[in-house]
């Protein structure tokens, strides 16, 4: 599942110019192994051998790109995710776990909230917070 995943970000990558190094695709891989929104820190203790500037930059360039979705929940310390569109996070105000939660988008709220300020609105996030269950216990 993760060569697959790779194989198809590719093309997406050269598209936009970016050289496929190593460290690069080392970086995707273990984004994606870890399944659980992991942290640049998450990422270096994954990866030792690269160093954690490295990470960084790769992953705000991915970031920019639109490949990686960047969660600033919780404690402060931004995680990340493959790109995935119509899905919202429950994130535990404790431990900063970040569960992905799928439910209908809610496009409804979107246009009641460009009628009432008369913005154009592209998107919006959801993000519900409580306690995970190894913490409420």
């Amino acid at each position: 599942m993760v060569e697959n995943q790779i194989k198809e970000l590719i093309p997406y990558l050269k598209k936009r110019g970016l050289r496929i190094t190593p460290q690069r695709i080392l970086i995707l891989k273990t984004i994606i192994s870890l399944k659980n929104h992991p942290s640049a820190e998450d990422i270096h203790r994954e990866l030792p051998y690269i160093s954690l500037a490295t990470i960084y930059n790769n992953i705000k360039l991915f970031v920019k790109l639109g490949i990686l979705n960047e969660l600033p929940y919780g404690n402060g310390i931004s995680k990340f995710e493959l790109f995935k569109s119509n899905h919202y996070h429950v994130i535990c105000e404790s431990c900063g776990k970040i569960v992905d939660f799928n439910y209908p988008n809610l496009k409804e709220v979107e246009q009641v909230a460009s009628k009432l300020t008369n913005y154009h609105i592209h998107n919006h996030k959801l993000q519900i917070y409580g306690l995970c269950s190894e913490c409420k216990d």
